[in-house]
């Protein structure tokens, strides 16, 4: 066996294999007792039959494809060990001669981890952002957990619907005069103004009074999930059964304890402005750490391989459809509802996962050349890390690593960590103050 390599642009390499004619013919023979073995000839054992039986029944063409797989399968890894070709993906083959007596002539088109020439990624000047809590921000989060403890009370003092109010009503939508299905409900719960209905509906709800029976007239927009209704004109019996308004619970030390484990209110206000102050230290490295990768990218020379990027596609793609379904939407109804096909979706990923496969061969290759390594230690006080948030044991979180074939994630994670960690330890930082307007 010999053979050559040719390298293609984009990532992809060409392998020509030729099999000299000698050893080829070797191969078809082997390749006739496996067919004999496996088929059944009349008037022969099995596994008995002659050359010419088998070849007339069979055919000479389907012997020899029998016998180029036999070859290939013999000779693609030798031949990509004897060119250094490391290769990700699954490689193509095409035949290019195949006869007996011949040379068998096959090649191998296979992507491969592309040659980087990295830039000086030293010393590189970039801003870190530092960022400070807003004291209307910590007021936000108050509001939010004051919402979440509200109580719906009754208004006893006017009977007429005002935009805010929660209403209970009955209503019950017509089509055409039919009644639709879904179009009807009893003592539903609706914020007037809230946005929750179709446009047009809740603004005709304010001024309507308790106990009285009318109409809301309204058209289901042009671009409506459900394309049944969409565009049509509608129109709503609704009866307004009671008006109630939220009822926030008192910011005091009481509330404190009852939504955390705070004891006092200024210890959950500094527990709140902490915790957004992680957020925004958070926001600050990975916005430094992105500058970094970005301008070593820029200046990095090597050809995206298109097959990593269309991996790293339906990677993207995967990893969206789970977390629709486990929102309890199926992907058929979500392409419905959003008016998009999967080849849309793909294209919307792809300037996303092109930067995902730069990034990841370019911090790749300063791990290598930086020997940035993940220690049998790192990975214990990770696990332990992990083991602490789920409350479970370290022991229990490698058996889950392990059974699911993401210890090799992890491990990756941890060391694109520390080399993005070394880029801005052997960066030039300089930090600028973010003011409130500018964030």
């Amino acid at each position: 066996m010999n053979s050559l390599i040719e390298k293609k642009e984009g990532g992809r390499v060409t392998l020509k294999v030729t099999i000299p004619a000698q050893e080829f013919d070797k191969t078809y023979a082997q390749a006739l007792k496996k067919v004999a073995r496996e088929h059944n000839f009349p008037g022969f054992r099995k596994g008995h039959a002659p050359k010419p039986v088998i070849e007339a029944r069979l055919g000479q063409p389907y012997i020899l494809s029998e016998a180029a797989s036999m070859a290939i399968s013999k000779t693609y890894l030798q031949a990509m060990k004897d060119h250094e070709v490391q290769p990700f993906g699954e490689p193509e083959y095409d035949v290019e001669q195949i006869e007996v007596n011949k040379d068998f002539i096959y090649n191998i088109i296979v992507d491969v981890l592309p040659e980087i020439e990295l830039p000086e990624y030293k010393g590189i000047k970039v801003v870190r952002n530092v960022y400070s809590v807003e004291d209307d921000k910590v007021d936000t989060i108050l509001l939010d957990l004051q919402k979440r403890q509200a109580q719906l009370v009754a208004i006893e003092d006017r009977d007429v619907v005002e935009d805010g109010d929660y209403i209970l009503f009955d209503f019950k939508g017509f089509i055409d005069g039919e009644p639709f299905e879904g179009g009807a409900a009893e003592n539903y719960t609706l914020q007037v103004g809230s946005g929750s209905f179709i446009p047009g509906f809740e603004e005709q709800l304010v001024g309507k009074k308790v106990r009285e029976t009318g109409e809301v007239a309204v058209a289901f927009p042009e671009d409506y999930h459900q394309e049944a209704f969409a565009g049509k004109p509608a129109v709503f019996e609704v009866t307004i059964n009671e008006i109630k308004k939220e009822e926030l619970p008192e910011l005091d030390d009481e509330f404190a304890k009852d939504v955390s484990d705070k004891e006092t209110l200024e210890e959950l206000k500094q527990q709140i402005r902490e915790d957004l102050q992680k957020q925004l230290d958070e926001r600050s490295k990975v916005e430094l750490e992105d500058q970094l990768l970005e301008d070593i990218v820029q200046r990095a020379e090597f050809d995206v391989p298109p097959k990593m990027v269309e991996i790293q596609v339906e990677h993207m793609l995967n990893d969206f459809k789970y977390r629709v379904e486990y929102q309890g939407l199926s992907w058929e109804s979500y392409l419905e509802y959003s008016k998009q096909t999967e080849e849309q979706l793909k294209q919307e990923f792809e300037p996303r996962a092109l930067k995902a496969v730069k990034n990841y061969f370019v911090l790749n290759e300063i791990a290598k050349v930086e020997d940035i390594k993940v220690s049998e230690e790192d990975l214990d006080q990770k696990l332990e890390e992990i083991a602490e948030g789920y409350q479970v044991t370290k022991d229990m979180i490698r058996d889950y690593y392990e059974q699911n074939n993401r210890l090799s994630d992890l491990v990756y994670d941890m060391v694109t960590q520390k080399t993005l960690q070394f880029l801005v330890d052997n960066a030039t930082v300089e930090e600028k103050v973010v003011e409130p307007e500018e964030d």
